[in-house]
């Protein structure tokens, strides 16, 4: 039975070879077999090929592999290896094993700075072992209460809730120690993380109104001055704020103006993302608060920085007038409602967003991408669940429906209006209609990408002064071609919203990967080809997601924790890519194909016979 240090290793040697982490891929070779006198060193299984690295100083290693057509074209098969010396002949080639050994291997060339960053991230696999063991403790204790029948799940909000759960106890696809919630110790992670599902007090922050930036009134589910131990006559002087417990614990100092409450108040439980906070007796009513904690890299602090209220609002604004002009659209997106929220300044500990669900979504189940390929108790998928739920038990419809809302939806966006969302599994919520049909509701999307021109293009003179571009604060959103666009879909409705959910049918023992890519492919052409009949210019995106045969891929591990900004260049770690995930749509083709030869030659052996 593989151990949790094993699965975060074998995970880390993975997206190492992914990103061609210290030029393993580029500068390694692909060999059948190691030389025949290493071969009493190794006590696994042979391997059908290894990565032979020989680049690096005074040393060779072999890192058992096997191919893939999945996000790399190699990946390790366990979280062992074998490191050879070459200066001395007598030295006994080691046989390593685990995250430690593996990056001080890495490690041991590079420069000082670079040095340090390899040998932190060792601290953020500890922490993704640890919480993995407490993830799965959380899961066992909660077995029976996740087995409950989602027909009896009533209420909208506690069903969206079970949902984050769900997802909670799935990894992420890409990023090796996603499980680390860096900044939570075990008490930590029992009362905040979604895991455990606990309910919790907010504490309060008492702000001069001279110093904050209100951008609506504030809900109704606020507390009072009173309510939080404070003298009711500062209601005419000063806001509240709220505040995650774990962050009050760090401000040691507050700035003048700002007083901490002596009490807390608002019963709140976490969702998928930790910071955002699902008020419990107002349902509909969502608070994210920074939290000093990270996660998918060590830069990842969870942070609000006050820019991302004003964006995220402008996109809600033009997403939901889109939908209100474009049929397509308006029968299958909905927004969250963001335009309440409050900062100091550009202070990023003291800001915060409210996101309402208002009540046409509150007649539906919702879930987010990330659940979908939770397994639950019953060895099942939760697709599957849902499936039984809504489509009868047909999977296969489910995933037919999927497809073409993703792709109807992101391929319009990008390719009518110049817009890609970076609407990942967290973020694309699937609304679940009793009429089985299925929509989306979008949330969060203050970090999209805008082709100014076809979005300008697209809008009449008045819809474009309404919605003009120029109110966007962040200019990295502004890109100017289609290639910015062309990653974003890849790497986020591709690979993280579709590809991830087919390799997990796959592995679940649904259907063939191969067979599911190839549905995957025609429903992209399908959808390509009625964007180009209504005279939407399809050529770049026909070219560019069938015809390479490499696509870009999130480089995560180095963006986030093993390369410093200044090594990788990337202004946003979120959006460092590199051109080296095999493209599955041709792979899918070329089996098709194939499989059709299959068929050809058997027909005419029928037929000679």
């Amino acid at each position: 039975m593989t151990t949790d240090k094993q699965y975060i290793g074998q995970r880390i040697i993975d997206a190492c070879l992914r990103e061609n982490v210290c030029e393993l891929i580029s500068k390694g070779e692909i060999v059948a077999a190691i030389p025949p006198a290493l071969n009493r060193h190794w006590p696994d299984a042979m391997p059908a090929a290894w990565l032979k690295v020989s680049h690096f100083s005074q040393r060779v290693i072999y890192v058992p592999v096997t191919a893939s057509q999945y996000m790399q074209t190699w990946r390790a098969v366990s979280d062992t290896w074998l490191s050879h010396k070459l200066t001395n002949k007598n030295d006994t080639p080691l046989y390593q094993q685990g995250y430690q050994a593996w990056l001080t291997e890495l490690a041991a060339d590079l420069p000082s700075e670079s040095n340090a960053l390899f040998l932190d991230y060792i601290a953020e696999a500890d922490c993704a072992v640890s919480h993995r063991a407490l993830c799965r403790q959380a899961f066992n204790a909660r077995k029976e209460a996740l087995s409950v029948p989602l027909s009896t799940m009533k209420d909208w909000h506690k069903s969206m809730l079970f949902s984050d759960q769900v997802a909670s106890y799935l990894d992420h696809p890409y990023y090796p120690t996603a499980r680390a919630k860096v900044g939570f110790d075990s008490q930590a992670m029992t009362l905040f993380a979604p895991e455990f599902a606990a309910q919790f007090e907010l504490y309060w922050l008492a702000i001069s109104k001279e110093l904050v930036t209100l951008t609506s009134s504030v809900p109704e589910c606020w507390p009072s001055m009173t309510e939080v131990g404070l003298d009711e006559s500062l209601t005419d002087t000063h806001c509240l704020f709220p505040l995650h417990p774990l962050t009050a614990l760090s401000l040691d100092v507050l700035p003048e103006g700002v007083l901490l409450a002596p009490q807390s108040a608002l019963t709140v439980q976490a969702s998928l993302s930790v910071r955002t906070l699902a008020v419990v007796n107002t349902p509909g009513v969502h608070i994210k608060v920074p939290l000093l904690m990270a996660t998918l890299g060590a830069k990842n602090i969870r942070s609000i920085k006050p820019s991302t209220l004003y964006d995220g609002h402008w996109f809600e604004r033009t997403l939901t007038a889109l939908a209100q002009r474009d049929d397509v659209l308006g029968e299958s997106i909905e927004h969250v409602d963001e335009q309440h929220g409050g900062h100091l300044g550009d202070h990023k500990l003291f800001a915060y967003i409210v996101r309402r669900y208002p009540p046409t979504m509150q007649d539906k189940q919702l879930v987010p991408v990330a659940a979908l390929a939770s397994v639950m108790p019953d060895g099942r998928l939760y697709l599957v669940h849902l499936a039984d739920r809504y489509y009868q038990g047909h999977w296969d419809v489910w995933f037919s429906q999927y497809l073409q809302l993703m792709l109807k939806v992101h391929l319009r966006l990008w390719l009518k209006y110049g817009i890609a969302l970076e609407s990942n599994q967290q973020n694309a919520i699937l609304a679940y209609h009793q009429d089985s049909r299925l929509s989306l509701v979008m949330k969060d999307n203050d970090s999209a990408r805008l082709l100014l021109s076809r979005y300008q293009a697209s809008l009449s003179k008045a819809e474009a002064l309404e919605h003009d571009a120029a109110q966007l604060i962040d200019r990295r959103i502004i890109v100017n071609d289609d290639q910015a666009l062309a990653q974003m879909f890849t790497t986020i409705t591709l690979q993280l919203d579709i590809a991830a959910i087919i390799e997990a049918i796959a592995e679940a023992g649904m259907a063939p990967a191969w067979q599911l890519y190839r549905q995957l492919r025609d429903c992209l052409i399908d959808q390509l080809a009625s964007l180009q009949a209504q005279g939407i210019e399809t050529d770049y995106a026909r070219n560019y997601l069938l015809n390479q045969p490499m696509l870009p891929v999130k480089y995560l591990l180095c963006s986030g924790s093993l390369l410093s900004k200044a090594q990788s260049g990337a202004t946003d770690v979120n959006k460092f890519y590199g051109q080296s995930a095999p493209n599955f749509l041709r792979a899918s083709r070329e089996q098709s194909q194939l499989e059709q030869h299959d068929e050809d030659v058997l027909t005419l052996g029928e037929a000679v016979v």
